[in-house]
């Protein structure tokens, strides 16, 4: 057997099956992490310190058969432990995998309106990836020399 026939090379590249959408979009490039040990790098939610003790404790204790199962996808006993200890309706509580997910299914959601949606151009990084994946118009708007917001900037008809 030769080397061309042990690995055929596939008659399309795996990227030629992707949405065109998804061919526009440019990759996400993390940031550098600090060489330095007494810089703490906040940008990116990291934690220099790890997980407390009584968190790690807390999965340990969950560890059992029941990870072989999927969870329940509407996260019931979650939303409702959220509810009681916030004093709100199961309802009102909105849950899911990380921050990035939830933002993703809000801009789904939410955010396709005729008029485009605005926001600062120092900014989460995804928000343009999520505009981008869902075909949402967006604008960016700078900030002010000292870094806050000007409403007068955002302060436009939202069709």
């Amino acid at each position: 057997m030769t080397d061309e026939t042990a690995n055929p090379v596939p008659a399309h590249p795996p990227n030629a099956y992707w949405s065109p959408v998804v061919h526009r979009l440019t990759p996400y490039v993390p940031g550098e992490q600090p060489k330095l040990s007494h810089l703490v790098k906040l940008n990116t939610n990291e934690n220099p310190y790890g997980p407390s003790p009584k968190v790690l404790d807390a999965i340990r204790a969950e560890l059992s058969d029941a990870l072989r199962l999927y969870p329940d996808p509407n996260a019931e006993r979650l939303k409702q432990a959220i509810a009681d200890y916030h004093a709100v309706a199961p309802t009102e509580v909105f849950v899911g995998n990380g921050s990035d997910e939830v933002l993703a299914l809000a801009f789904q959601a939410l955010l396709h309106h005729p008029a485009p949606l605005l926001f600062p151009d120092i900014t989460y990084s995804f928000y343009p990836v999520y505009c981008g994946l869902y075909s949402i118009d967006f604008v960016t708007v700078p900030l002010a020399g000292d870094f806050t917001l000007r409403i007068t900037d955002y302060a436009r008809p939202n069709g």
